[in-house]
């Protein structure tokens, strides 16, 4: 068997304890060099794996060889060779399933601050600087200041259920939806009152009047009510999914199973004045400035232009992520909460799509929403609320 100097192959095994810790060194200097938002460049899985499948199979031939110092070192080249060819095998097979899922799309770090939740959250809703997160332990609430989330407290702790929530601008009267019915929490303090008893989807707040959908009906109930009645609205086609307030134009826009459909508030009530078909479930739907877009889960999110509310335009669908959780609109830009894969931003400035990166640093990714310049993220891996600059 070849011989080689004891003094060599410790040399040897302290040259692949240094190169199994450069991939850890260098991603620390990765991360400092995307502090600012930059593109990031992982480095090659089959590279990290390769040098670290030398470093452990090396390790274990020299650990399990029983002869001398020849022997030894033998055992520990013919362990590092297998080990570091293993590791490169299998880190290039994760390096093409992480091409295959990217599908060309840069990643994004981009710096963030976070604030840690209680329970399970699920919904989110941002008004005037307040943000609400609603979940297993009731209503989170947190004021935003400079580059802080500051606690204002929780409500509604006994309601279980709670799958809607929306802030009434100005008054920020609380509405919460759930699988009970709809309460109405009055600000600060206070009990909440039910309003509706039935299975809510979705609400949504203006000033004086709480717009509810329940199943394929939505309904329109004053901010003042303090029981259960029949309240005016109206029925569309399918079951609405979600609702959004386009109030400088006393719209609502509703997003249901089959088609994007445009109300018009009228007094105390509701009234269809226009549609556009999905290519899917209407999830989630959010407008700003003439643009309307919904998510629609695995076939992603479209665009619509709502300038003319009773004619809604099909203007693109985006659909680089898995599945589209979310969708926020801030300016020029798109984000898209794409749950595990985490934020997608996209410029859509255009009438075509332009996809800028993939944040993954967001971590789990269920809701989102923009306001005045930021956008914050439900991250469901690490239980908090994030907020980001929405141009970072």
């Amino acid at each position: 068997m070849l011989r080689i100097p004891h003094r060599l192959a410790g040399s040897f095994l302290v040259s692949l304890v240094l190169a199994g810790s450069a991939p850890s060194l260098g991603a620390q200097r990765l991360s400092d060099s995307t502090a600012s938002g930059k593109i990031v460049h992982p480095r090659p899985r089959a590279l990290v794996l390769g040098i670290a499948g030398a470093l452990i199979g090396g390790l274990a031939g020299f650990g399990f060889s029983k002869g001398g110092r020849t022997q030894g070192v033998g055992f520990t080249i013919v362990g590092a060779a297998a080990g570091g060819l293993a590791g490169f095998f299998v880190g290039r097979q994760m390096d093409e399933r992480r091409a295959i899922a990217f599908r060309g799309t840069p990643a994004l770090k981009i710096p963030n601050v976070g604030v840690e939740l209680q329970g399970e959250p699920n919904v989110l809703a941002i008004r005037d600087e307040v943000a609400a997160v609603g979940g297993s332990e009731g209503v989170q609430l947190f004021s935003a200041v400079d580059d802080r989330l500051l606690s204002l407290g929780a409500r509604a702790n006994g309601l279980h259920g709670i799958g809607a929530i929306d802030l009434a601008p100005r008054t920020s009267w609380l509405a919460l939806g759930s699988r009970t019915g709809l309460y109405i929490y009055p600000p600060l303090r206070g009990p909440g009152m039910l309003v509706e008893r039935a299975y809510v989807n979705a609400v949504a707040a203006a000033d004086t009047r709480i717009f509810v959908a329940t199943e394929n009906r939505v309904e329109s109930i004053p901010v003042s009510a303090d029981s259960v009645r029949k309240w005016p609205g109206t029925t569309v086609s399918a079951v609405v999914r979600d609702i959004a307030l386009d109030e400088p134009r006393a719209l609502l826009w509703a997003s249901t199973d089959r088609e994007l459909v445009s109300l018009r508030i009228t007094g105390d009530s509701l009234v269809q004045i226009g549609s556009a078909p999905l290519a899917g479930s209407g999830l989630r739907v959010v407008v700003d400035r003439g643009i309307a877009a919904v998510a629609m889960g695995e076939k992603g999110v479209a665009l619509f232009d709502i300038t003319d509310a009773a004619h809604p335009k099909p203007r693109s669908v985006w659909t680089d992520a898995r599945f589209a959780y979310d969708a926020s609109i801030d300016g020029p830009r798109l984000f898209v909460a794409a749950g595990p894969e985490g934020v997608y931003i996209v410029n859509i400035a255009d009438d075509t799509t332009k996809t800028i990166g993939l944040a993954r640093s967001l971590g789990f990714a269920s809701a989102i929403v923009s306001h005045a310049g930021h956008t914050f993220i439900l991250d469901r891996r690490s239980n908090e609320l994030r907020r980001i600059i929405s141009t970072y």
